[in-house]
């Protein structure tokens, strides 16, 4: 049996690694020694003791209690005093630059007094003067109380016998006074108590609940001693596996999965993204003109596919050289290989844009898969006419002849009858008649020359009809997903029509079918549909499936995601691909389209799903 445990043969040595030993060889010099016991008492000062126990059997115990350089931060009981403390209630202190007004001997006041002479104090560089017995004039104050005078209705009021609150004062009692708007300030006879004043240093300090951590002075580290009741820690250095591995995977060390969480964990699609807190990726762009695979510089790029359209596009922005670098050859577009983060995507360079702002000159570039060379105007019209009876697919592989490109078929073939067949145009647009007499659509290969011909239903694994309400069967999914890798999703309410079956058939010869949904009673239905290429029941149940499997209640749903490459990551999605959602009651739904728009370092790819909400 492998043991998956690192095993450390070698005893530490000074100054020196340890090395990681897998799987020790048998007379290799890597045995157990030995046993080995050696205890230490070490007595230090202020009645500390230190107790180490090395046993270098497995597994190694190991018991030294030695203080750690930090300790946790606890709750204080007393501290030394701090700098600076919460301001508190006054009880007496030296006189503040500005006080609450107070009582004074009755005197009338006026709304502003003018200096006058001071007996004995020093008169304030700015103060309102008048007649003092006692007492120094501060440079700033407010105005004080008297027993008869005017006051401010916004000024700072202290203590009063009886008075007449004003709006917006802080007002006490006082004996008789009237107030008005403006009072000037007068010097005080005695001082006012302040209600708060600054922070100043205390002799002790507020508790905290905590405080920070630091080392451990001398003498106030207890270190445990063994009496024998003390069992001594051991020291595991094997790697432990938090998670299982899944049913039929390999052991490979997984960061950031999480265990015990609702619905399934262990993913059954050959593509998926497990349940992390966090996703790192580092990505990567270049470009380099085909076939010389000369690299050129590019700023940022954004691709998109969807299924009402044969191929990928693309545009992108680069430095003012590419508007010649990247122009037409001989009437015929530049084609340039695009790779993000290791996933490749020919195209060819149908638009180039010369910008030239103030500060800043550059171009766009925008293009088609390569597949659109298939098209006009890079091809012409021909005449086709089957003149004997061939199948499907081998009529589109016969419109691709001596163009050079390359057919994946990915429908069920059936056989067309002589003569029903024919067509006038470009290579492209006779391959795309031939699929959608199916029900079908194209898309291209993201590095190739290839047409992908394509069902949006197609059947499912155990020869099981492709119609969305089977998606939700015991079959893996192509790629799963974890709710925690969607960035953002958003919903919308698209239901198709309300049939359930539709008339399908040929026009000069062929076949005339009743395709319907399965365990329904097929009442409900849709225009019917004619086509000189529905010569067999496989191409009249296919066109039908179109239809009836696009009716009912539905969601497209739209998310946006990481761009994750790697071993069982699914890096960009394809169009097509039927995609689970692993939220606590998971669904399916099948891709619409793919965006993604990646600008250095960030890279991000949006897909819309459709969800079928039979059962939901």
């Amino acid at each position: 049996m492998a043991d998956l445990n690192l095993v450390f043969r070698r005893p530490r040595y000074t100054g020196g690694p340890i090395d990681l030993v897998f799987g020790g060889e048998a007379g290799g010099g890597g045995g157990e020694g030995s046993p080995v016991t050696a205890t230490a008492t070490i007595v230090m000062t202020m009645g500390a003791q230190l107790l180490a126990i090395y046993d270098n059997k497995n597994p190694r115990r190991v018991s030294t209690m030695a203080a750690t350089p930090f300790q946790q931060a606890a709750r204080i009981v007393g501290e030394p005093p701090m700098s600076w403390a919460q301001p508190d209630r006054i009880t007496a202190e030296p006189r503040q630059p500005w006080q609450p007004a107070r009582a004074v001997v009755a005197e009338p006041r006026k709304v502003w007094l003018t200096p006058g002479r001071i007996l004995s104090q020093t008169a304030a560089p700015w103060g309102q003067g008048r007649h003092a017995e006692t007492t120094r004039a501060l440079v700033h104050q407010t105005a004080l109380m008297f027993r008869s005078e005017a006051r401010a209705p916004w000024g700072l009021g202290a203590a009063r016998q009886a008075q007449v609150l004003m709006g917006f004062n802080v007002a006490t009692p006082a004996h008789r006074e009237v107030r008005m708007s403006m009072d000037a300030a007068h010097r005080l006879q005695a001082l006012a108590v302040a209600r708060f004043g600054s922070g100043t240093a205390r002799a002790f300090s507020l508790r905290m609940p905590w405080q920070q951590a630091r080392p451990i002075p001398p003498g106030l580290s207890l270190i445990p001693v063994d009496t024998g009741t003390t069992t001594p820690r051991v020291i595991d250095l094997n790697l432990v596996f938090a998670c299982p591995a899944y049913a039929g995977g390999p052991v490979h060390l997984v960061f950031g999965r999480v265990c015990g969480i609702p619905g399934p964990v262990d993913p059954d699609a050959p593509l998926y993204i497990l349940p992390a807190r966090y996703y790192m990726a580092v990505h990567s762009l270049t470009a380099h003109i085909l076939p010389g695979l000369t690299q050129i510089p590019i700023f940022d790029v954004a691709l998109s596919a969807d299924r009402g359209s044969f191929g990928w596009t693309f545009s992108a922005s680069g430095p003012v050289d590419l508007f010649d670098a990247l122009a037409p050859s001989s009437g015929l577009p530049a084609q340039i290989r695009i790779t993000l983060d290791g996933i490749a995507f020919a195209f060819l360079v149908d638009g180039l844009q010369h910008e030239e702002r103030f500060g800043r000159r550059g171009v766009r570039i925008s293009g088609r898969s390569v597949t659109a060379l298939l098209a006009a105007p890079y091809a012409r019209d021909s005449a086709r006419l089957s003149t004997e009876a061939r199948t499907a697919q081998q009529l589109a592989v016969d419109a691709l002849e001596f163009t050079g490109a390359d057919l994946d078929w990915g429908l069920t073939d059936w056989l067309v009858s002589a003569g029903a067949w024919s067509h006038l145009g470009t290579p492209l647009a006779a391959v795309q008649a031939i699929v959608e007499s199916a029900g079908g659509y194209l898309q291209s290969a993201r590095n190739a020359a290839t047409l992908l011909a394509r069902h949006p239903y197609p059947e499912l694994p155990g020869g099981i009809s492709g119609g969305p309400w089977n998606w939700e069967g015991a079959f893996a999914a192509d790629v799963e997903l974890a709710p925690d890798a969607l960035f953002v999703t958003s919903i919308e309410r698209k239901d198709g029509p309300d049939l359930n079956a539709v008339y399908v058939s040929g026009t000069t010869q062929g076949v005339n079918a009743w395709v319907k949904r399965e365990l329904s009673a097929g009442e409900k239905l849709a225009q019917p549909i004619a086509d000189p290429l529905i010569t067999a029941n496989e191409a009249a149940r296919q066109r039908g499936l179109s239809v009836v499997g696009a009716a009912g209640p539905k969601h497209i749903v739209q998310i946006e995601m990481p761009i994750l490459t790697g071993l069982g990551q699914p890096g960009v999605l394809d169009v097509g691909q039927l995609v689970q959602i692993n939220h606590a009651s998971p669904w399916r739904g099948r891709v619409l389209s793919v965006g993604v728009n990646a600008r250095m370092p960030k890279a991000r790819q949006t897909v819309s799903l459709e969800r079928h909400l039979e059962g939901v």
